[in-house]
């Protein structure tokens, strides 16, 4: 995990205008990687235009709506590289800066016109990333993850996003989706790269040009992903996603672990 800096304030702001401000925010400076919207939260993640990894920076900001008038905004800017062990303010520099562009009054201009990137063009909203139907305050814990296989309909491995809520687990992307429900799960397992290769069952359901992503030994043994064994009308099968937070992998996994055991029971 890189050098990194986090805060939370509440902005004088409706969410939607906050996240209207954010897809439009310093297109020279900041590339928008990932936008998930829901009603009642949202999160956008920005990585900076810069050429040397090393100094690049995330910066991940989460929309809470309180009412129509007030946003939860939590800011988390990181170094994208373990290399710098000193992030010489720019942390702190990217977090004043998205709540300094969040607080700012528009001016007469900007009033006349819809907020942009700066080139005359609406800014481009893009389509929600999941839609779960359901209520956000049921959402237990939501994390960055792909999909490695077990799942008939997705044939591929995929990046999106791992939802865990009342009535079971949610994985989807830009238009696909699939939901497993608690009642059809029978046990989930966190698991390394070197666990399913020792396991056939496991091995036969998980896409092999993922497993040979994991070079090192180091990242062999990385107890980074999660198997869910579940029925479905063709018996017993299990289901793998790979934690792609980007911070505290470990923790993370363990924490979606505990959660679906007890919502299990």
């Amino acid at each position: 995990m890189g050098k990194h800096s986090e805060e939370t304030r509440i902005i004088n702001r409706s969410k939607d205008q906050c996240e209207a401000r954010l897809l439009a925010f310093d297109v020279s400076k900041y590339d928008l990687k990932n936008h998930v919207t829901d009603k009642e939260e949202s999160l956008l993640v920005f990585h900076t235009k810069i050429v040397f990894s090393a100094n690049g920076q995330r910066i991940t900001v989460k929309l809470k709506n309180i009412d129509d008038h007030s946003t939860e905004v939590n800011v988390r800017s990181e170094l994208t590289s373990n290399v710098l062990t000193n992030d010489r303010g720019v942390n702190k520099k990217n977090i004043n800066t998205i709540y300094s562009d969040l607080n700012q009054e528009k001016t007469a201009t900007q009033e006349q016109q819809p907020e942009s990137a700066g080139n005359n063009q609406p800014p481009k909203t893009k389509k929600k990333m999941f839609c779960w139907g359901k209520n956000t305050s049921d959402v237990k814990m939501s994390m960055m993850a792909s999909y490695l296989g077990g799942y008939k309909e997705f044939e591929k491995s995929i990046k999106g996003t791992l939802e865990i809520h009342e009535a079971g687990i949610d994985f989807g992307v830009m238009g696909p989706k699939f939901t497993i429900e608690f009642l059809n799960m029978k046990s989930v397992t966190i698991a390394s790269t070197l666990d399913i290769e020792q396991n056939q069952a496991w091995q036969a359901i998980c896409f092999k040009d993922e497993l040979q992503k994991d070079k090192t030994d180091y990242q062999k043994e990385k107890k980074n992903k999660l198997v869910v064994t579940y029925q479905n009308e063709s018996g017993q099968t299990q289901c793998i996603f790979r934690a792609d937070n980007s911070f505290e992998v470990e923790k993370s996994v363990l924490k979606a672990q505990m959660l679906i055991q007890d919502l299990m029971e």
